[in-house]
């Protein structure tokens, strides 16, 4: 299996074609083309940006053929994906949540 096929795995979620898988991967610095050893940090860090792309896009069409991407499953794997890998960035603009900054009860 090449980094390519197992990038393309890692995703799980839309349809990414191999030129796209291709140029995440080469963005990233792999070779997609080189034999794949088992290292799968490389290959998720590379699947986050290419899954954050997914998110805005809810359906496809390519001729007489359309296919639409569940967008809350695309959502769930980059979460796992980012919380997996620290990059608390990502989580926060994904799955903001309000922030208390300061209490005040007033006697309520």
């Amino acid at each position: 299996m090449t980094k390519k096929e197992a990038f393309i795995n890692v995703v799980q979620v839309g349809t990414v074609d191999d030129s796209t898988a291709e140029m995440y991967l080469l963005s990233k610095g792999i070779v997609p083309d080189d034999s794949f050893t088992g290292d799968l940090d490389e290959l998720e860090l590379a699947a986050i940006p290419c899954i954050q792309s997914l998110i805005t896009v809810s359906s496809q069409s390519e001729g007489s053929a359309s296919w639409s991407m569940d967008r809350e499953g695309i959502k769930q794997r980059l979460l796992f994906l980012a919380r997996k890998h620290g990059l608390d960035d990502v989580v926060n603009a994904i799955d903001a949540k309000p922030i208390v900054k300061a209490y005040n009860n007033w006697g309520l």
